[in-house]
């Protein structure tokens, strides 16, 4: 017992004096807590990160008969973008140029409108101004239009009388097109003509907004936020805490209950109106909406539901559904109106007070009970998260989320690949330095095969066929590519120090007391060699960091982890560095690329620190 006690006593008196000299280096101590917050990170991702990093979305619980309902739009920015004091917001006055190409085809006038930024400097023919539209596009919503002048190449400037120009769409806001009858223009205007058009537009930053608090109705209170008029008073509107749609995770009941007694005379159908009441707040409109109502009705009569907005005294119907079926609840969903942004644009054309509403129509003679339940609406803004969102077309991943759980996968496999190159190579190296002869002659001829043949290229090569035979990569295949290929230099340096230990004279004081083979590796020549096994597991993990990066930045990561890798191979495929520009999206790819270099330069701080104070002709030279 007292020899345990001493063993136990002694290595926590080398462990306290490695941990002294070990403090004594800044730059070792800077890896060191680099390497504890990105291993916090990994550990509590869950926790750090809000969303799931692949495919994140609201579970179909909270809005039944959806596959789930993505977080947010694609290609957000982050949330902080709204207090850069150089992001334009609210009211503002834009300027936009573009050329004039005109001409008189089968009798009549025909022109173009070509932007400055697709127009080339030595100009261009009519066949190829043909591809652009007969009008001036405007890039953001027009609210009001200030002012237009046109340049001829001459440069004697023109102006026009603003009222002469039509802003397609009655309320000036869509489809953002000025147009001016195409005669006057010819008769005015030469071709390659200068346009400058100015007018104010609203920018703004949206957030995405929640309109109904309580959407599943689980208390009394939700049923005052609703406001509702009808034209019959056979209409009657309360709560129903008995009654309402029920999933396996939801044991509370709760709904609008609807009655209409049908007992009046005409034959005019009866409506009804619900609308909750909301401010929105911004310039610019929403990306998407999302709706969702559940809907179950007595009796055989067919009821209509329309989802409706109303903005000031203008309606505008998203969706009209007939609902025939009885007894059974109808899971009704409004979405993807990104498709038809002029929608959006309409509605929400400036900021104010605006309704959700909820309407039906009943046949009249009817009797029919209604439950109302699950009803919501979600506006998407343009802003999202601490990073924003990738440009995912389904379920746009937040990028935040993404970078936190990749910290998992670069870890793992750095410190997996590590482990398994270094004791590959300890063991090789151990074996072939004192073994020698054969045995020797064998493994070295094997590593520098290895050694030689081009290491990326294969990796892709095998990563690609292993793809190909089992349909997919995972991570432990990751792992096992680069553990192959990581063993070979430590290998030599093993054998390098097993070649000189081997003839020390306490070795051959071993085996004259007969120790074996096995027993002076493990007693005498492994405890001399062991020093070299910190420093390559600390060095090692910043090149498996970096491979598996380049892996999956080339594609051929698992899909269904999210890395850094992932994060940059995302950002390639996207096309938003030739369509939108890098600097517009830095936040996407930067991120992932600086928690590469730093976890990598912390590995390569440790071992270099351990190098110090391990390595004797260091320790001598300090």
């Amino acid at each position: 017992m007292s020899t345990r006690k001493q063993k136990i006593s002694f290595t926590i008196k080398r462990i306290k004096n490695f941990w002294n000299q070990y403090k004594k280096s800044k730059r070792g101590l800077l890896g060191l807590a680099i390497i504890i917050f990105y291993s916090i990170v990994g550990i509590f991702a869950p926790v750090i990160a809000t969303y799931a990093p692949i495919e994140p979305r609201i579970p179909t619980s909270e809005y039944p008969g959806s596959p789930g309902v993505k977080i947010a739009t694609r290609l957000c920015k982050p949330f902080w973008y709204k207090y850069l004091p150089w992001i334009k917001r609210g009211l503002t006055n834009i300027t936009e140029t573009f050329y004039f190409y005109g001409n008189i085809m089968f009798g009549s006038a025909i022109i173009h409108f070509i932007p400055e930024n697709q127009h080339p400097e030595g100009g261009l023919d009519f066949d190829k101004a043909a591809e652009f539209p007969n009008y001036m596009a405007s890039s953001y919503k027009v609210l009001k239009l200030i002012e237009i002048k046109a340049t001829p190449p001459d440069g004697k400037q023109l102006f026009f009388n603003i009222s002469e120009w039509q802003v397609r769409g009655a309320r000036l806001v869509l489809p953002n097109e000025l147009v001016l009858p195409a005669n006057k223009l010819l008769q005015m205007c030469t071709n390659a003509t200068m346009f400058k058009m100015t007018y104010t537009t609203g920018a703004d930053l949206v957030e995405n907004m929640k309109i109904v608090k309580d959407h599943k109705f689980t208390t009394a209170k939700s049923y005052n936020e609703w406001n509702w008029a009808s034209s019959s008073a056979e209409f009657n509107v309360q709560y129903d805490n008995k009654h309402g749609f029920t999933t396996p995770g939801r044991e509370e009941s709760g709904c609008l209950n609807i009655t209409f007694t049908g007992e009046d005379t005409t034959s005019e159908d009866a409506t009804i109106m619900l609308w909750k009441e909301f401010y929105y707040p911004y310039y610019q409109p929403p990306t998407d909406i999302f709706i969702h109502t559940s809907i179950y009705k007595t009796g055989s009569s067919t009821i209509t539901l329309q989802l409706t907005f109303i903005h000031e005294t203008e309606e505008f119907t998203v969706k009209t559904v007939d609902i025939a079926e009885p007894n059974k609840y109808n899971h009704i969903i409004a979405s993807e109106f990104t498709q038809n942004s002029t929608i959006l644009d309409s509605i929400f054309s400036t900021p104010g007070n605006y309704k959700f509403v909820v309407k039906l129509k009943i046949p009249a003679g009817t009797n029919t009970t209604i439950y109302l339940d699950y009803v919501d609406c979600l506006l998407y803004g343009n802003i999202f998260g601490w990073l924003g969102t990738d440009n995912a077309k389904v379920y746009p991943s937040d990028i935040f989320s993404t970078l936190v759980y990749g910290t998992r996968v670069s870890l793992i496999v750095g410190l997996l690949t590590a482990v398994f190159s270094t004791f590959i190579g300890l063991f090789l190296g151990l074996v072939s330095g004192y073994v020698g002869g054969i045995v020797d002659e064998a493994i070295m001829r094997f590593t520098d095969l290895l050694l030689v043949l081009p290491t990326l290229p294969l990796m892709i090569v095998l990563t690609v066929s292993m793809r190909a035979t089992s349909g997919y990569i995972s991570m432990w295949n990751i792992i096992i590519i680069i553990t192959l290929f990581g063993w070979m230099g430590f290998a030599r340096s093993v054998r390098s120090m097993v070649l000189s230990l081997r003839e020390r004279a306490f070795v051959e004081a071993a085996k004259a007391a007969g120790g074996g083979r096995l027993h002076i590796i493990n007693k005498h020549i492994l405890p001399n060699v062991f020093a070299l096994v910190y420093i390559t597991l600390a060095m090692s993990v910043p090149s498996a960091i970096v491979i598996e990066a380049s892996l999956s930045w080339l594609g051929l990561g698992d899909p269904r982890l999210a890395s850094w890798g992932k994060i940059l191979y995302d950002f390639n495929n996207s096309g938003v560095v030739t369509t939108k520009g890098l600097l517009d999206y830095w936040f996407w790819v930067f991120p992932a690329c600086l928690a590469i270099a730093t976890l990598a330069a912390a590995f390569v701080l440790v071992g270099y620190s351990l190098d110090e104070i391990l390595n004797p002709r260091l320790r001598e030279r300090r």
